[in-house]
């Protein structure tokens, strides 16, 4: 009996043992977001001169609902960015920070707004809107022209 007791026991200990080293960290519940999943993802595979197909990450990578959805949010916010930072520099004189980028579009995950500035940067279809600064990120010029000319890029400009 004593036996039975001391296996069992021994069973118990090693669940419990097991659950502790098995279970999620906290960075990988952080990653159980799907912004967070998908930022982090294309801060690993955003490559100078590739384009990012939005249809692959879509039908591949990110098949759940909650992660389409996230891609989406994305996907509409990646060409409403130049034609915003173009409208802040117009109205206020000043070329927009990161951060200030990043609170207009409600951003979560941090450098999520410079991942898709790279992912511009490193596009060959999109023209060059912005310079950066490589050090910080931070953009040091926009190119509002090149950004009204772009119909894909241009249309929050159109309303103002």
């Amino acid at each position: 009996m004593s036996r039975w007791i001391a296996v069992a026991l021994f069973a118990v200990v090693l669940g419990v043992a097991l659950l502790f080293v098995v279970r999620p960290g906290a960075k990988d519940v952080a990653t159980g977001d799907p912004e967070t999943r998908i930022i982090g993802y294309l801060k690993k595979n955003v490559r100078p001169g590739q384009s990012v197909l939005v249809t692959d990450l879509y039908n591949n990578v990110f098949t759940s609902n909650e992660e389409r959805e996230a891609l989406q949010r994305l996907y509409d916010a990646f060409f409403k960015i130049p034609a915003t930072a173009a409208q802040i520099y117009m109205t206020t004189g000043k070329i927009p920070t990161l951060q200030e980028l990043t609170d207009r579009f409600q951003f979560k995950v941090p450098g999520e707004m410079d991942v898709l500035l790279r992912i511009m940067e490193s596009d060959p279809r999109v023209p060059r809107f912005f310079e950066r600064d490589p050090a910080t990120g931070e953009i040091t010029k926009i190119h509002v022209d090149r950004i009204a000319s772009e119909e894909r890029f241009r249309r929050p400009l159109q309303n103002h």
